[in-house]
């Protein structure tokens, strides 16, 4: 049946659609990208797999029984990979701009490779690193460590007392650690997460992408990615948290015995040894493979892991290398790239007129002159607008999907507001007038009591059996009130149309004395983030009265109820304005 919108429903419906251009636009550019990446790369290189981006299974199983090396502790970093033999020598391979690629002599204990340096620890808990030092991030300071993480540009590690210890960039605090002891850390992009000793996972940083919002329980391992972040419980369960992008932060069943997070992707390692990957399989990169393994890490657009016996292997993107393990110990290489300790902006890996030209073979050009460039010079530029595209494009496919999600949320509304009844009563104002003193804000001093005969009293007829902390029901009269959502309250119920999860939930009280006509409102900062439950009782688990996303109307029996304010989104913390309105009722109440 027509009935005319709400200005609510209008707003919505016109922010759908600049959404939805705003996504159209993104896929042409994206096209016009990845077509623009396309040409330099079709002109210039050959058909050999490792130069087209992938590494196929035949390459992995050859590699798996022919590679005489043996490895036992592996790291993929973004753009190339680093293990340590069985003699604790380290051994890289992949981009070698910085000197990345090129590890000191001697044994290691551990190594983890990042964006464009490696780090390792000695026997003797020493810290070296090499590659790129714009920011510090290999200059380690002295002392001895137990563990040692490798981020985007900065590096955080572990004392003998527990102590964290991070050194590099330090820009939004991700190598500011907080106070406590810790059995675990992991470097990612630009934040940094830690097991304390309690369990508890703990995590610093840019605080952009949700991986803030760090659950609670025990954990026995983490590992930092991009923008999110996975964790292990005793039990073997995969939990994930932050941006989830193409399902990075969504975990397929395990148990696992080991977790790695990449830069899109994560990956872990079955207590059967089988690997299970999932987000981002662009190039392969989250392709499960058939064999056995003993270790895995996810890189940056690549993976790599240690099969039974000792051989590595690799898979994913490997347009510099990083997905080809060597066979045999290479010849020492020397770094085509000295970093300058003074910039002052991240470092763009663009290779200057001395850098060593790839290894790839140039097509030969139709003029047969040599520039003074030379045609390998001309190669490695040409490589480096491709690589830079690609990772455009892979910026842009995340917006995309970021913007859908929007969308999918915002049509979850729309259906939400479709099907409220056209001739609901519209939502009192949050001014209180004379009548209707102003409601006890959240987490203040209560007001004084309300002056009016229907204002509720404070004291409940009955009470129903509840599972919450006291501090998370609060009593509520006439009026209005502001509160917030956090992980202090929890709530088992979903909204209708949203996904299953957790969600945070605020509960408020009242007392009829006589049967009233009731009016709830609720908004919120994020129009997503808000639902209504009504509920018979005091407390979380009575029987639901009443539900809806946006506002409640109902003509109630003397009695004590509780409004539940539930987030929309799973996990999902924001502000809420909640209003009240009681009259007497003129038709028969249940």
């Amino acid at each position: 049946m027509p009935f005319a919108l709400s200005h609510s429903k209008i707003a919505l419906y016109s922010l759908t659609a600049l959404v939805a251009v705003a996504l159209l636009l993104l896929i042409l550019l994206s096209n016009s990208n990845n077509a623009r990446a396309q040409q330099p790369a079709t002109a210039t290189h050959t058909s050999k797999s490792a130069q087209q981006g992938g590494v196929d299974a035949a390459a992995i199983a050859e590699a798996a029984t022919s590679g005489s090396l043996k490895f036992r502790y592996i790291s993929a970093g973004k753009y190339h990979s680093c293990g340590l033999l069985t003699d604790g020598s380290a051994l890289c391979w992949g981009d070698n701009d910085y000197g990345e690629s090129t590890p000191p002599s001697g044994a290691f204990t551990s190594i983890s490779a990042g964006t464009d340096h490696t780090c390792g620890l000695r026997a003797n808990g020493d810290a070296v690193c090499w590659g790129s030092n714009d920011y510090g991030e290999s200059t380690p300071p002295s002392g001895a460590f137990t563990s040692i993480s490798a981020g985007g540009i900065h590096n955080c590690g572990l004392r003998t007392n527990g102590d964290a210890v991070c050194w590099g960039f330090s820009g939004h605090g991700r190598s500011t650690p907080p106070s406590g002891a810790f059995t675990s850390i992991s470097a990612g992009a630009a934040h940094t997460c830690g097991i304390l000793t309690n369990g508890a996972a703990a995590c610093w940083g840019y605080r952009g992408f949700g991986w803030e919002r760090t659950p609670s329980g025990a954990f026995i391992s983490i590992s930092a990615g991009d923008s999110h972040t996975c964790g292990l419980r005793a039990n073997g369960d995969a939990v994930c948290w932050g941006y989830d992008g193409g399902g990075r932060s969504t975990p397929r069943p395990g148990p696992y015995q080991s977790i790695s997070a990449g830069a899109a992707h994560t990956c872990g390692l079955g207590r059967n040894g089988y690997t299970n990957c999932w987000g981002y399989n662009g190039n392969g990169r989250a392709a499960r493979q058939s064999a056995r393994f003993t270790a895995i890490s996810a890189g940056g657009t690549h993976t790599c892991g240690i099969r039974t016996g000792g051989v590595a292997v690799c898979w994913g993107r490997n347009h510099r290398g990083q997905s080809t393990p060597p066979t045999s110990v290479p010849s020492t290489a020397t770094p085509t790239h000295t970093p300058m300790p003074t910039a002052t902006t991240a470092p763009t890996n663009t290779p200057t007129p001395t850098n060593t030209p790839r290894t790839a073979t140039p097509t030969p050009t139709s003029t047969g002159v040599s520039t003074p460039e030379g045609a390998d010079g001309r190669m490695s530029r040409l490589e480096r607008k491709v690589e830079v595209q690609q990772e455009l494009i892979e910026a842009q496919q995340e917006r995309i999907e970021r913007l859908q999600s929007l969308i999918d949320a915002m049509n979850g509304r729309l259906t939400a507001l479709e099907g409220a009844s056209p001739t609901a009563t519209p939502a009192p104002t949050h001014t209180p007038t004379a009548t209707n003193t102003p409601v006890t804000a959240l987490e203040s001093t209560p007001t004084a009591t309300p002056t009016t005969t229907t204002v509720p009293t404070a004291t409940p007829t009955r009470a129903s059996a509840s599972t919450l902390a006291p501090g998370c029901i609060r009593n509520i009269g006439l009026g209005w009130l502001t509160g917030a959502w956090n992980a202090d309250c929890l709530s088992d119920k979903t909204p209708a149309t949203a996904k299953a999860g957790t969600r945070y939930a605020r509960y408020y009280a009242f007392t009829l004395d006589t049967p009233k006509s009731v009016t709830i409102n609720i908004s919120s900062s994020d129009v997503r983030n808000a639902y209504l439950y009504l509920l018979d009782g005091r407390g979380a688990q009575g029987a639901i009265v009443n539900q809806n996303d946006a506002q409640i109307q109902d003509d109630l029996p003397a009695g004590t109820y509780t409004i539940e304010a539930t987030t929309y989104d799973t996990e999902t913390a924001g502000a809420f304005t909640l209003t009240m309105d009681i009259s007497t009722t003129t038709t028969p109440v249940r």
